[in-house]
């Protein structure tokens, strides 16, 4: 993956915890940074792809990971 990325890992953690701690690392990101954020609690996945939607931000991508359970990368656009 091209450009500057961060990473955040929300395993084991519940809702609303991932979604808070994304939404800090997103507000944080500059332009064409991307977060990388795994976890494994579905009600917060789809949250941030959402919240993620509704900053403006790309979902580039959101797969099952064998480890945690889910990955979505997003930028900054």
């Amino acid at each position: 993956m091209k450009g500057k990325h961060l990473n955040l890992d929300t395993t084991g953690e519940v809702c609303p915890v991932p979604l808070i701690k994304t939404r800090k690392y997103l507000d944080k990101l500059n332009k064409g940074e991307i977060l990388i954020v795994t976890g494994d609690n579905e009600e917060s996945k789809s949250d941030i792809i959402i919240t993620g939607k509704e900053l403006g931000m790309k979902i580039m991508k959101v797969e099952a990971d064998n480890k945690t359970g889910w990955c979505i990368s997003i930028k900054r656009n």
